[in-house]
């Protein structure tokens, strides 16, 4: 039968030991307490790190693409109130080309009409020139200048990128997933140049032919009458626009609504992993304090402070 010699060296470290152990627990879980979080560097828990590493990039992502999200529903609800306002141009465009139809009407009431239709132009125009931010949002991908400027002679001239070439402006929504944001003014709006019936188109096209009509001597009844079937196709085309930002418009608030669900969900993967429960380490750390007491008191006993008091 064999014996171990406990010497009292050895009974003294295992109680050093024991308290320092008791002491380390404790401070660990003062310090959880302290910041609320029960990891704080990788090397408390490997696994729990590398999860709330994973959700911390995941959150990252998801701030992004709603950012994303966010400024291009501003920008589609600025776009749509433009278009709006010109709707209420056309409205009120195909109640002046009514009244000038009228032959009735002398000199004084064409050159009021005219005045009117020429100050639609121009509310056309500044529309059709709209900012949002630094950003010019009807120019396709030339954002940084005007896309609409007139010239000395009363040209309207798109100067953006037309709507054949690339003009789409893509906006990343979530992981590879990009929608178009913007459209251009050629297509909603037109543009007018004298003497090239191909840049006479749109709606600023057919209000500056109407102007002309209308200021022309004697007026042109055959042309103001024309205005009214080109004033309904130009409608159409605003509403259009109108359904399709409406469109993307939806698309994006699902996106979003889906984002902040996501949110929620990473939010509390990354609290699991990372985020103490403040009960049980209120509990840990009532019988940790517990545990060292009672260390304290048994090593007090245990612990030989001199070989003398054997003696």
């Amino acid at each position: 039968m064999s014996y171990m010699r406990i010497t009292t060296k050895l009974l003294n470290d295992n109680v050093i030991n024991s308290l320092f152990t008791n002491r380390s627990k404790l401070n660990d879980l003062q310090e959880q307490l302290s910041t609320g979080k029960k990891v704080s560097k990788p090397s408390d828990d490997p696994n729990a790190s590398i999860n709330i590493l994973s959700a911390k990039l995941s959150l990252d992502q998801v701030e992004r693409y709603t950012t994303n999200i966010e400024n291009a529903l501003s920008e589609l609800d600025i776009a749509d109130e433009s278009i709006l306002s010109t709707v209420d141009v056309v409205q009120r465009a195909k109640e002046l080309a009514v009244q000038a139809s009228n032959a009735t009407n002398g000199a004084t009431e064409f050159s009021a009409i005219k005045s009117e239709i020429d100050q639609l132009i121009e509310q056309v125009k500044d529309a059709a020139n709209t900012k949002f931010g630094s950003k010019y949002i009807f120019g396709g991908v030339i954002t940084e200048i005007p896309p609409y400027s007139e010239d000395a002679d009363g040209n309207i001239t798109y100067n953006g990128t037309p709507s054949t070439s690339n003009y789409q402006r893509k906006t990343e929504i979530s992981e590879n997933i990009t929608v178009d944001t913007n459209v251009t003014g050629d297509s909603i709006f037109g543009q007018y140049v004298e003497g090239d019936t191909t840049k006479q188109t749109g709606l600023i096209g057919t209000l500056k032919n109407l102007s002309n009509d209308l200021g022309s001597s004697p007026p042109d009844y055959d042309g103001i009458k024309a205005s009214l079937d080109d004033l309904d196709s130009d409608l159409t085309t605003l509403l259009n626009a109108q359904a399709n930002m409406g469109g993307t418009m939806s698309r994006l608030e699902m996106t979003k609504t889906k984002m902040e669900n996501d949110e929620i969900t990473y939010t509390k993967f990354r609290s699991e992993a990372e985020d103490i429960d403040l009960a049980k380490t209120i509990s840990d750390i009532s019988y940790q304090e517990t545990a060292l007491q009672v260390s304290l008191k048994v090593g007090a006993k245990a612990i030989q402070s001199s070989i003398f008091d054997y003696m």
